[in-house]
């Protein structure tokens, strides 16, 4: 692969805010290995956020040398640090967000997508990745956020592009604010001290900011433009795919495989979290990409001067990554639905989902039986559950455990 080239340098490196030295005191790298075993080694350059976890859990549960790979991590702190990185050919797979893929895709660095990540919440309650400002702040609204001074981890990144977007969609001017480029570590006392009004980080520094200074949540970008937006996923350079197809099924195969249990033990993911942070706001892991939201994110992207045209998504999301959407179910002593988006869904086609739901009753749970599908979350238990799941032509039925009458049938055509 040729280096980058130094228009493409230049630009990364102007929007690449610090180097991974700040991140590793947070997130250090890892690796592991089978005793007996021959593994190749797949270098993943990541970041300094809750949400990589899985691949450190997939490490430690063998998943990855099941599938004859040994990890070798590299913490970086921004999406566009690592392209420049996977450019440079210093990591074969990078973890990061779909606004630097865009950049990058777009400027001729030919990323394409191994396998999707995890994707947003529904609110400011259950997001994970929010716009902070002290407790005592006379900013109260996301109106208020016009001509403040916003911290975001890179310039021309993720932040820039979602706050800009949902700034506009509740309107107030994109414009209007005053972006500044800090490493996540830094932003709390960057508040703390009046360099910046509010700052846009993920967990865990969301929850630091909630418990050990009294900060707030002023906005949850992501949930303003849609239910479960997509963030995020594991990307490499199109010309190390061709080489390495075998390897990069392994590893799409190993990830998803560690997304699915991650969900399902979040305990696990909270054990490697850092001392102080174990209660922090956790993702939905999800193998499924929504492309029409990724879509939409792209035109979001080049609305707002981050890129100059779309980029080619039949390269960058290539039908070996599943395709699907996020359902949003619900269950509650007297009432219980399922939504797409918000909306109640009564047909949905035949494919992949990743269904999405909150117990919120101690008496009762959540059930959906159907062809090849039987789930159900726990009657005494409450809290989230978390299915990746085929949905078939034909009739499910979601309903309340308890109250087998409080049922919905959904039609999949």
């Amino acid at each position: 692969m040729t280096r980058i080239g130094s228009g493409h340098r230049a630009r990364f490196m102007l929007v690449a805010t610090a180097t991974a030295l700040s991140a590793v005191a947070l997130f250090g790298g890892s690796a592991a290995s089978a005793p007996g075993r021959t593994l190749t080694t797949v270098t993943v350059d990541t970041l300094p956020i809750a949400n990589g976890l899985p691949l450190d859990l997939g490490i430690q549960k063998g998943f990855f040398a099941n599938h004859g790979i040994e990890i070798k991590k590299t913490v970086l702190q921004s999406g566009n640090d690592i392209v420049l990185a996977l450019a440079n050919n210093n990591g074969d797979i990078g973890y990061l967000g779909f606004v630097p893929m865009y950049i990058a895709r777009t400027q001729g660095i030919k990323l394409t997508l191994i396998s999707a990540s995890e994707v947003e919440g529904t609110s400011v309650d259950d997001n994970w990745q929010n716009i902070m400002v002290k407790s005592n702040s006379s900013i109260r609204t996301p109106q208020d956020l016009a001509g403040k001074t916003i911290a975001v981890n890179a310039l021309k990144g993720v932040g820039e592009v979602m706050i800009k977007a949902a700034l506009k969609k509740v309107g107030v001017d994109p414009s209007s604010p005053k972006l500044l480029a800090l490493p996540f570590p830094s932003m709390r006392s960057a508040l703390n001290n009046g360099q910046v009004d509010a700052f846009w980080a993920p967990e865990p520094f969301v929850s630091q900011a909630l418990n050990l200074d009294g900060d707030r949540i002023v906005m949850a970008p992501g949930p303003v433009l849609g239910k479960y937006w997509p963030i995020g996923g594991y990307a490499a350079l199109e010309g190390w795919e061709t080489q390495n197809p075998a390897l990069a099924k392994s590893f799409r195969a190993a990830i998803n495989e560690s997304l699915s249990y991650a969900q399902a033990h979040p305990e696990e993911i909270r054990a490697l979290l850092p001392a102080g942070t174990q209660n922090v706001r956790l993702p939905i892991w999800s193998p499924v990409v929504d492309r029409d939201k990724l879509v939409q994110l792209a035109k979001y992207t080049k609305e707002f001067g981050v890129i100059d045209s779309l980029p080619n998504f039949v390269k960058l999301l290539p039908s070996s990554v599943l395709s699907g959407k996020v359902l949003q179910g619900t269950v509650g002593n007297v009432f219980i639905t399922l939504r797409l988006d918000g909306k109640v869904v009564t047909s949905l086609p035949h494919g992949k989902y990743t269904v999405v739901v909150t117990d919120n009753s101690k008496t009762t749970g959540f059930q959906l039986v159907g062809p090849g599908v039987s789930k159900r979350t726990s009657v005494k238990g409450a809290g989230r559950s978390t299915w990746t799941l085929t949905l078939k032509k034909g009739k499910y039925v979601y309903s309340s455990i308890t109250h087998p009458k409080r049922k919905r049938t959904l039609t999949i055509t």
